[in-house]
């Protein structure tokens, strides 16, 4: 009945039917048909649209955590992070990373969050620079993180988000020294004038447009 449906019905309808079916199917079965399982949650995201991804991927990755192996669990989160909607991806991340700190170790996670940086608007890629660098920090990796508080500095004018000046700032007086403090505060001045420029040739465009 329920292939039948998703065979009848597009999406959002066939997203309701699916999470339904594989519900059913995990709690009927549980690991004693793992592969049929596996064959059904790639069908169902096959030509699922990314605004209605995750709960799936969340679903399949459950699924291998509970009756198949960690290391396919991991790959299915990876997968998700890659496909579900923008609005979802940050938050998938986090979930990803915190699955992979849990089955092996926090430094499995640092190919994860380098990604997540890369890939992730600049205010979510500021946030998961804190994360990242207060990671590297409990781990004794100063240098590595005083280098994420720098890559972080280019989304974070210090008019609009002084939190986190605030927060470099305590980082250098608790493990820097007069050279590193120095640094910080240069970073600062050219993140200031970088974002004054960008604000006065704004201003520049607007005032051209009416004249």
């Amino acid at each position: 009945v329920y292939e039948r449906g998703v065979e009848l019905f597009n999406y959002p309808i066939a997203f309701e039917i699916w999470n339904v079916y594989l519900t059913r199917f995990i709690n009927r079965s549980g690991g004693s048909k793992l592969e049929r399982a596996r064959d059904l949650f790639e069908q169902a995201l096959e030509k699922c649209p990314p605004k209605y991804a995750k709960p799936l991927y969340l679903m399949y990755g459950k699924l291998e955590e509970d009756y198949g192996l960690a290391r396919h669990a991991m790959r299915i989160y990876d997968r998700a992070t890659r496909s579900v909607s923008d609005e979802d991806r940050s938050e998938m991340f986090n979930f990803y990373i915190a699955k992979a700190s849990a089955n092996f170790g926090v430094t499995y996670t640092r190919e994860i969050y380098e990604r997540a940086i890369e890939v992730l608007p600049d205010k979510e890629a500021k946030d998961m620079c804190l994360k990242y660098a207060e990671l590297e920090r409990k781990l004794g990796e100063i240098d590595r993180a005083r280098a994420l508080y720098a890559h972080a500095s280019q989304f974070c004018d210090p008019r609009t988000v002084p939190s986190f000046w605030q927060t470099w700032r305590e980082f250098e007086v608790k493990h820097g020294n007069e050279d590193t403090f120095k640094e910080m505060l240069r970073i600062k001045r050219s993140v200031l004038a970088q974002y004054n420029t960008e604000v006065n040739f704004i201003s520049s465009q607007i005032l051209a447009t009416r004249q």
